[in-house]
């Protein structure tokens, strides 16, 4: 039987015969470790022991290599911590770009961070974001790469990140939601300029990544219904990733994406933007789609990465009802599959599940070692 890395491996080449089961728990890990509350058999493993202990494959263990750094040392970085909140400035000689993050202690730790005002609001903001994205530069770091490989060993393909979308990263970092498309339609050139810029910093990331042996690399898009709409899908989504699959191709390399939450009008266009897989897509009812949807999306070429929703882990679902769905996709999907949950177990979720479906996929698959 193959190592959980060669068939890791094998399921993009297409050569598979056999079923990798390969969830995220690094959020739980963490969560469970800082309160001291993870279960007695795994509080003397590192994350790779628990892993193990769980027979699970890593998919993202050895995303090591890649250094980015910035040009030009004229900018200045303010940061103000307040009681609930912290202020980032950024002074460029273009201007200046604020983000406000909301603070959420519990029991004296921060337990979440997140951007409750955009920096990008005006078509100057957003000359100044396209003069951010210019500066980043990337250098490739072999030897951290060999470092993150050898630990990771037989337990999964090392995999690596590029960046995603320029469109989506207007969403999440820059502008919003509603602020990306008040600026689409307000400001179309200036868009288009922040754009192009991702475009090239997309080029010389993919220039560093591949001086590196990796063989599998994902794009985080974050692409969803409400994101990136079939209009906005087509017009700046699909030639990008036709253009970064046919370059990572002709270097022998495999790309997937990440699309999350309801993705079904989107789904009639996976085939066409040249990538080898698609990650999290999340069945109903946590998503909008079923698993008869998303194979006919896919067909019998495309590898799905997880498909397991993560509500179906909470104490109120049953665990026979989440088996059941386990069979189902993996008798579907498989051997072009990676079996995970959509898109990570989540820190209330109930880890005897994810070791009742390592039960259920070795007695009735098999299990890689």
């Amino acid at each position: 039987m193959p190592t959980r890395r060669e068939l890791n491996l094998a399921i993009f080449e297409g050569t598979a015969d056999g079923v990798l089961w390969q969830p995220r728990l690094e959020t739980w890990i963490d969560h469970h470790t800082a309160l001291g509350t993870l279960p007695e058999r795994f509080q003397h493993l590192d994350s790779f022991g628990i892993y193990d202990a769980l027979r699970c494959s890593v998919r993202y263990a050895a995303t090591q290599g890649i250094d980015w750094y910035q040009t030009r040392d004229d900018i200045v970085r303010i940061e103000e911590t307040h009681p609930n909140h912290t202020i980032q400035r950024v002074r460029t000689p273009l201007g200046e770009i604020t983000t406000v993050y909301r603070d959420v202690w519990e029991d004296d730790k921060r337990i979440n961070h997140r951007i409750e005002d955009f920096p990008v609001k005006t078509a100057q903001d957003l000359r100044v974001a396209t003069d951010l994205i210019d500066r980043q530069q990337v250098r490739a770091d072999p030897d951290a790469f060999r470092r993150a490989s050898e630990r990771v060993g037989d337990r999964a393909e090392p995999t690596t990140f590029l960046t995603s979308s320029g469109f989506t990263d207007l969403i999440k970092f820059w502008c919003g939601l509603p602020g990306t498309y008040y600026l689409l339609a307000d400001h179309p050139a200036e868009v288009e300029a922040f754009l192009e810029a991702t475009d090239r910093r997309d080029d010389r990331l993919i220039d560093e990544a591949l001086k590196l042996p990796y063989r599998i690399f994902n794009l985080g898009d974050h692409a969803t219904n409400e994101f990136t709409p079939p209009p906005i899908l087509k017009k700046y989504l699909l030639p990008r990733w036709q253009r970064i699959s046919e370059r990572l191709h002709q270097a022998g390399r495999f790309v997937h994406s990440h699309w999350d939450g309801n993705s079904r009008h989107m789904l009639p266009f996976l085939r066409e933007t040249g990538l080898d897989g698609v990650e999290a897509l999340t069945p109903a009812p946590m998503g909008d789609m079923t698993l008869e949807m998303i194979k006919d999306a896919v067909g019998d070429s495309m590898v799905v990465l997880d498909l397991l929703p993560a509500i179906d882990f909470l104490p109120n679902h049953k665990t026979e009802d989440l088996l059941d769905f386990t069979r189902r996709a993996v008798d579907m999907f498989a051997p072009k599959l990676i079996l995970g949950v959509s898109d990570e177990i989540s820190q209330p979720g109930e880890i005897e599940k994810i070791e009742a479906i390592t039960e259920l996929l070795d007695n009735e698959y098999g299990l890689p070692d």
